[in-house]
């Protein structure tokens, strides 16, 4: 007797439409100033059944494609009197909400997030020191999630993180 029989099969076709794009703008205007960032807008949606099966349905998202995604990050660097360089540089992350399959009974809706992180620091010769904040905010960001053994499983990002970094370039 056969206990445990499946396949693997395409289960629909999907229409995806988006634009993404990434910038990186240095101000003549302002020396030391850079503002960078990324984004993606993505409309996807089943267009069309192959696989007889209710648990796939036409009109749904596809898998870990949310609406939209972006990233901001704004750093500031000057020269300091005695001969160090400082810089600051806040950052935001953003996803919209997002499905982790494009099968209903295993399909879990991970919630939208927005993060914020913030470094600190001084560079002299090969030395630098730099204090950092990450996820500032403390969010518990869904980032990832499946369904195994009946048991929703939902991975989140890393709390707030706050630390040291000290660095030394050998030449």
């Amino acid at each position: 007797s056969i206990t445990n029989l499946f396949f693997s099969d395409n289960a629909a076709n999907a229409e995806i439409k988006g634009v993404e794009g990434e910038f990186t703008f240095a101000p003549y205007s302002v020396p030391g100033l850079t503002l960078a960032g990324a984004f993606s807008f993505l409309d996807t949606e089943i267009t069309e059944v192959l696989t007889p099966t209710d648990d796939v349905q036409e009109g749904s998202p596809l898998a870990f494609a949310p609406d939209f995604q972006g990233n901001i990050r704004i750093r500031y660097e000057w020269d300091m009197a005695n001969g160090m360089t400082a810089h600051v540089m806040p950052q935001m992350v953003h996803s919209a909400s997002k499905y982790t399959d494009i099968i209903d009974i295993n399909k879990l809706r991970l919630d939208s997030y927005t993060t914020f992180s913030l470094t600190a620091g001084v560079q002299k010769d090969q030395w630098s020191v730099e204090v950092f904040g990450e996820n500032l905010s403390d969010e518990r960001a869904e980032i990832s999630g499946n369904f195994n053994f009946d048991r929703p499983r939902v991975m989140i990002n890393r709390p707030l993180t706050v630390g040291l970094r000290v660095g030394y370039t050998y030449n």
